[in-house]
């Protein structure tokens, strides 16, 4: 950043008010991977298969918890409730074990992706000073 105002602009003779950056010299080191557009997308799509396996196994758990804590707040309890406390939420539980199953798999897969395109990833010498960059 610089401490240098602003000029007028030429057309009206405005001063722009409020702050800027007005870069100087930015330097930036960082890991660039080469990863083919297919593998992008594989990638991609395991992430959003994480997220909505996660979240379906989620609200399956979150219903079949909210039949036993209901449960507990009966006092006369009717044949539909006592069918879904003893069948519906266990096989609730099962369901949602599954998706998270699945979550986990799609998270293993997605790990599994990324450590290839790692090791595949050569590490490439600097040119010699003097050489020219390609």
């Amino acid at each position: 950043m610089t401490d240098q105002l602003h000029a007028p602009e030429a057309s009206g003779g405005v001063q722009i008010l409020g702050s800027s950056v007005v870069p100087l010299y930015v330097e930036r080191k960082m890991k660039v991977y080469a990863i083919t557009e297919s593998e992008f997308a594989s990638v991609s799509a395991l992430n959003g298969q994480t997220t909505m396996f996660s979240s379906i196994g989620f609200a399956i758990l979150s219903a079949a918890l909210s039949i036993w804590v209901n449960a507990v707040f009966y006092t006369d309890v009717p044949p539909a409730a006592m069918l879904a406390q003893k069948y519906v939420a266990p096989i609730g539980v099962l369901i949602a074990a599954s998706f998270f199953w699945l979550s986990w798999r799609a998270t293993q897969t997605r790990q599994s992706t990324w450590n290839t395109i790692k090791t595949e990833s050569a590490l490439l010498a600097r040119p010699k000073s003097g050489a020219p960059v390609l």
